[in-house]
């Protein structure tokens, strides 16, 4: 079986190359011909590969295997990039040529300047995952084998610009659960929205794949940045359903129903452009309505298919069907009590709260359910789709941080985005969100004056109120963070850095951030992780000594504790001070 992940966008937006792509399954389409006659022979170098797709194409076949469609990623004697030649240099990914049908169907912006007439194998991927989600393709994945849809043929056959191929496009995105969502999203708005607002309302959150910035700390980050840093901050510093929220406005914009602002924002490199917003047109409002209709026969049927119901982790395929048979027992009862117990019978004995997690996810996916006590309704349609035969048993999830998720949203009652710093604290891969999520953490329950600063010279972070200001270095460890000199030296600088703030000793000011009334005695300094090894006392012994001052540790778990004891009332941020003393906290 060849399970793929599709559903979830991230980077396409053109939708005459998304149609070429289509037309590769249309063997009367121009560009089918023009594969045969020119692009494979011309810019496919590799003899087996070029004689193998023509042999089909002169066949006239219409149903690719994923390799032939995405290809994979090498250059002309066919070293993988990446690897070493002879001489030791790498091979780069502009030594890539072309081996499969979209890398020479999408033809990049630059190629009449660089000579360079082919895209990469992760560009190819991502166009066919849009067919895919959109519908005008499907997928076999007992095969791997992609072929066209009824929907796929009509909008390859349609005219181009026509007024069809443009109704064919907007019926695709009105059935596509997550663009329903972001039109909810912008219907209800009362002002034009960023993408963080969006994405913080968007997909499955709080799991690895679907986490989102707080608006208002990206804003004050751009705001303080430097020139580099606020062209870094808008062009690459989203999450991921950030990124989902742009793309899909995108779509949107480019049919009509949603409209895209530029904005201005006074910064400390004066007026710049800010984040774009979006808003929903007249017209936009009309086809959402209309799509999500009054009775059965003019809504709008929602397109999804079992991989659309999670997209990372290890537990991914054991949620997707999880998710997959909620909507499917939806369709039989709407109570609460018998969804649960179905699921037990088929080997779901996830706790209750888990079944509600999901069904909270699905609605901010894109899937209508409504739920009154123990009544669980399913509003929309849904198209009718397949769960693989996978054997659901213990080993096919990672039981032990689920778990471990759901006791920490039972112990702390925290929104979800936050109980997924439980499993980014030992991500390394992803310190940014670890960043980002804890000094929202800070900012939006904790009640502090929260910072992000992140970058060359400067802490991550800062907290502070008008009496004290605390310096915070967060790093996600698979293993836990103990003992490191440099890191130990990094955190010194900082302290040092605002104990004598000296714009010639630093000239980016960062602690400038920091309320003016702090009496110079009250700053202090902190690491956040996952957990902390022995040998991290030492570091902390060493940073205090060396620089006057008092710190602390705060793992992952206390981290979220203290939350939940701000937003109860039993914890005052004010005497957070008084557990600053060289040690690790534990509330």
């Amino acid at each position: 079986m060849h399970i793929r992940t599709y559903g979830w966008v991230q980077n396409p937006s053109d939708f005459s190359k998304l149609k070429l792509v289509v037309q590769i399954f249309d063997n009367k389409s121009k560009h089918y011909q023009q594969l045969k006659k020119n692009l494979i022979p011309k810019y496919i170098p590799f003899e087996d590969i070029k004689n193998n797709l023509l042999d089909k194409l002169n066949y006239g076949t219409e149903e690719f295997t994923y390799s032939e469609l995405v290809g994979s990623s090498k250059d002309i004697k066919g070293r993988s990039i990446g690897s070493k030649r002879s001489d030791g240099s790498k091979i780069k990914r502009s030594d890539a040529v072309a081996d499969s049908l979209i890398q020479v169907t999408i033809k990049p912006q630059s190629a009449d300047t660089k000579g360079k007439f082919w895209t990469d194998n992760w560009t190819s991927d991502g166009y066919l995952r849009w067919a895919l989600s959109l519908n005008f393709l499907k997928h076999n994945r007992d095969n791997d084998i992609c072929s066209i849809t009824e929907l796929g043929k009509q909008f390859s056959e349609s005219a181009e610009n026509s007024d069809i191929e443009r109704l064919l496009i907007q019926n695709a995105l009105l059935a596509y659960p997550p663009a329903t969502q972001v039109l909810n999203i912008l219907y209800t708005a009362e002002k034009p929205l960023t993408k963080f607002f969006i994405g913080n309302r968007l997909g499955f959150l709080g799991e690895k794949g679907f986490t989102s910035y707080d608006e208002s700390l990206m804003l004050e980050w751009f705001e303080k940045g430097s020139k580099s840093e606020q062209n870094d901050i808008k062009q690459n510093i989203e999450g991921t359903s950030d990124k989902y929220a742009r793309m899909i406005c995108t779509w949107l914009e480019k049919i009509g129903l949603v409209r895209k602002h530029t904005t201005k924002v006074q910064t400390n490199c004066g007026i710049r452009s800010g984040f774009q917003t979006y808003s929903i047109t007249g017209k936009g409002k009309h086809s959402f309505k209309q799509s999500q209709g009054s009775s059965k026969n003019s809504r709008i049927k929602k397109y999804l298919t079992w991989e659309f119901l999670a997209v990372d982790g290890k537990n991914k395929n054991y949620i997707r069907s999880r998710r997959g048979y909620i909507l499917k027992i939806l369709h039989e009862t709407n109570s609460f009590e018998k969804l649960v117990e179905q699921l037990n019978k088929l080997g779901f004995n996830d706790d209750p709260q888990i079944i509600k997690n999901d069904i909270n996810g699905l609605n901010t996916f894109g899937i209508r359910i409504k739920t009154t006590g123990n009544t669980v309704k399913l509003i929309d349609l849904i198209s009718d789709f397949s769960i693989p035969p996978l054997n659901l048993t213990k080993e096919l999830k990672d039981s032990v941080l689920e778990n471990k998720k759901l006791e920490y949203q039972q112990l702390t009652n925290l929104p979800l985005k936050y109980i997924e710093l439980i499993e980014i604290a030992y991500d390394g891969k992803r310190n940014r969100d670890f960043e980002v999520l804890t000094a929202d953490l800070f900012k939006n329950i904790y009640g502090f004056n929260s910072v992000l600063l992140g970058g060359g010279r400067k802490p991550d972070g800062l907290i502070f109120t008008d009496k004290f200001g605390v310096i915070i270095d967060t790093k996600s460890y698979g293993n836990g963070y103990g003992k490191s000199i440099s890191q130990e030296d990094e955190m010194v600088r900082y302290i040092e850095d605002n104990q004598f703030r000296d714009e010639k000793r630093n000239s980016i000011t960062w602690w400038d951030n920091f309320d003016a009334s702090i009496p110079p005695s009250n700053f202090y300094f902190m690491w956040i992780s996952s957990k902390f090894t022995n040998n991290f006392q030492e570091q902390l012994d060493s940073t205090s000594h060396r620089t006057k001052t008092s710190g602390a540790g705060l793992n992952v778990e206390q981290l979220l504790i203290g939350a939940a004891k701000v937003s109860t009332g039993s914890l005052d941020i004010s005497t957070l001070p008084d557990y600053i003393k060289n040690t690790e906290i534990f509330w």
